[in-house]
């Protein structure tokens, strides 16, 4: 089965498994989809009723609907007057549960939040959060109308045996608009003009037309838009465009007009489209992603939490509890650090005619990225699927960093995945 047009834009060219899909949508309601952070059990046993005499931070959990994290954690910050500390980035279009943290002397006994949040203190820690604090994310899903389920047994069998491949899902690029790594693969290019364009023009039939309209009327003249006229969503092109309207031509200086971190996401988007194009090949040729070989990187689990990263000396049993580790390239890529993959990545490398030096951006040191590792399959754990009338309520824990719509995915095969709620 052939996925669809965006799935192969963005890397994913095949499925793990060769049943067919159950079909159906998600997000058809908010409570369709609920999501809960996984803390380490460490955090809870430093927990204490009162807080410490210096440094102590207040520990809640941050229920939120249908808003992003950004948005909360914003909101959160300007009422308490301090900087939040939080994990993850959790969907809008969701009802999710996660942890952060606040300095004590900025507690406030009864915070006016808005209807959409919710926040519930835990006790006092000696210590903010941080990422190592994160084991993963439990999930609760509901997909409505269900097309087919009579293979469902056997395609949740065989994703538990043989894993699915870790993609970066659709999210990571804009699956209305997965323009992310095209303006990473200009930057890594020095391709900074065309990187302002597809920032400012690039479009798809999924944008609303009042955005489409704008983005056709940037490409045809960007020094006669009025910018105060663009629909306010699009504020990254309102300031690259004032900045070309003071110096045109300056791409690099327009592209500085964005905020670090956004820009930083344009180059993470390219890497995760080669990490994808890498497992795609893999699969493609054969490769057993469950396995590992000698020569391979690896990492011991348990559960859903990495332990440490290892290179096998010789074959591993499946038994054992373990995933092999794919390359996320930067300019300390080498090949023969990786095993089978770095063999795959490699290739990806050459046919996308950049090399690991690319990934070192002279005229923008600052989006440099020297590289990492991710699991090649998914770390899921208590994988379970039942199905009742045309709605299947799934339920499972996937580790940090691994995204449940690529679980879905190979769950429901969606020819369109932007109707069908991804």
């Amino acid at each position: 089965m052939e996925p669809p047009s965006l799935d192969r834009s963005i890397g994913m060219t095949v499925y793990a498994t060769t049943y067919e899909g159950i079909g159906g949508r998600l997000r058809v309601e908010l409570e369709d989809f609920l999501v809960e952070e996984v803390l380490d059990g460490i955090v809870f046993k430093h927990i204490s009723e009162q807080p410490m005499k210096q440094g102590s931070y207040v520990l809640y959990s941050l229920t939120k609907r249908g808003l992003d994290t950004l948005h909360a954690v914003k909101i959160i910050e300007k009422i308490f007057g301090a900087r939040v500390n939080y994990l993850g980035m959790k969907d809008a279009d969701a009802i999710t549960t996660q942890y952060i943290t606040i300095p004590a002397d900025a507690e406030c006994s009864q915070p006016s939040l808005p209807d959409r949040l919710t926040l519930r203190k835990l006790g006092y820690l000696p210590y903010p959060l941080n990422r190592s604090h994160l084991i993963g994310n439990r999930f609760h899903i509901k997909i409505r109308e269900v097309e087919r389920k009579e293979n469902l047994p056997q395609l949740i069998k065989s994703i538990v045996k043989k894993g699915v491949p870790n993609y970066f899902g659709y999210q990571r690029f804009g699956s209305r608009r997965p323009v992310t790594h095209l303006i990473g693969r200009a930057l890594v290019k020095r391709r900074f003009d065309e990187a302002v364009n597809l920032l400012l023009t690039y479009t798809t039939e999924y944008e609303k037309e009042d955005i489409q309209q704008a983005r056709k009327t940037i490409s045809e003249d960007y020094l006669k838009v009025d910018v105060e006229d663009l629909p306010p969503t699009l504020d990254l092109e309102r300031q690259v465009l004032r900045s070309l309207k003071a110096q045109p031509n300056n791409y690099i200086r327009a592209l500085r007009s964005i905020p670090l971190h956004v820009r930083r996401l344009f180059v993470n988007a390219y890497q995760s489209y080669i990490f994808n194009r890498t497992l795609s090949a893999a699969v493609e040729d054969g490769a057993d992603l469950s396995s590992i070989h000698r020569s391979d990187l690896y990492a011991e689990v348990m559960g859903v939490k990495v332990l440490g990263v290892r290179r096998a000396e010789e074959k591993i049993d499946k038994s054992k509890v373990a995933v092999l580790l794919c390359p996320l390239v930067g300019y300390n890529f080498k090949k023969e650090d990786f095993g089978r993959l770095g063999l795959y990545a490699s290739k990806v490398l050459l046919e996308e005619e950049v090399s690991p030096r690319s990934f070192y951006i002279d005229e923008m040191p600052e989006l440099s990225v020297g590289g990492d590792v991710r699991a090649a399959t998914l770390l899921l754990t208590e994988l379970r699927a039942e199905v009742s009338e045309e709605i299947l309520f799934l339920k499972t824990i996937l580790g940090k960093g691994c995204y449940i719509t690529t679980l879905l995915r190979e769950v429901m095969k969606p020819q369109d995945p932007v109707k069908a709620g991804f």
